[in-house]
């Protein structure tokens, strides 16, 4: 059942992507496209799952200055339902692999959102530097997940990416929760779930050099891991 559920789920990714085609054509690069692809986007996949997403503190997914936003990765679905954090004035960092996946990878790219080749340091740096640019020249802001990998269990260790970029834009970060998927979804039945989403106080880097950027990577991994298992148990409590 869930794969047959997943299959059908990248096909309808893909036939929205190829709906979005003409915006992408129309405002290339524009910094409330993925904004406003996500809002289309992300209902029609949440009615998919027979998911129901219930925020805190949401109005901190709209900050009034560009921010790095941080969230935990846990699987492929994060896709589906990452789109509900995303407002319109933030991008995202993804994957150069990206790129090849057909429709979804171009209107990806097109939206604006960055894409980077992690394998290779010196353009990974340069993808890194252009964001940085682009949230100070364009009042943008952009979601990461710093893991860079997917992980079920307690969040891996955060890359210095997302941080070193935040300290060089002179950005806040806003760290942003998930509840554990595999623990409280059960994709066998129509309606899933409930998928808890918080987000934290914004964390400051004024003052902060690139130096510092492994100790608040450590800072957040740990808020995040202890918040999200934090939301997941009362959720598992309350059933």
């Amino acid at each position: 059942m869930y794969f047959i559920r997943m299959s059908v789920a990248f096909i309808l990714i893909a036939l929205l992507a190829i709906a979005f085609i003409p915006l992408v054509l129309f405002r290339p690069f524009h910094r409330r496209n993925t904004g406003n692809i996500c809002a289309i986007a992300y209902p029609v996949m949440a009615w998919y799952w027979g998911v129901r997403i219930e925020f805190e503190n949401e109005h901190r997914l709209a900050p009034d200055v560009p921010t790095v936003l941080i969230a935990n990765h846990q699987d492929t679905e994060d896709m589906f339902f990452i789109e509900s954090v995303i407002r319109p004035g933030t991008a995202v960092l993804g994957k150069w692999e990206l790129i090849y996946v057909p429709f979804v990878g171009c209107v990806f790219w097109l939206a604006g959102n960055i894409l980077i080749k992690r394998s290779n340091k010196k353009k990974a740096k340069q993808a890194l530097q252009l964001a940085a640019e682009q949230m100070q020249n364009n009042n943008l802001s952009l979601l990461f997940f710093p893991e860079g990998t997917r992980n079920w269990g307690k969040p891996l260790p955060f890359k210095l990416g997302a941080f070193k970029l935040a300290i060089e834009a002179g950005a806040p970060i806003q760290p942003v929760c998930f509840s554990l998927r595999h623990k409280t979804l059960n994709y066998k039945r129509w309606r899933s779930g409930v998928i808890k989403v918080k987000c934290l106080e914004p964390i400051p880097t004024e003052g902060l050099t690139q130096d510092d950027a492994l100790e608040l990577a450590i800072k957040c991994r740990k808020l995040i891991e202890k918040q999200c298992e934090e939301i997941t148990s009362r959720m598992l409590q309350s059933t």
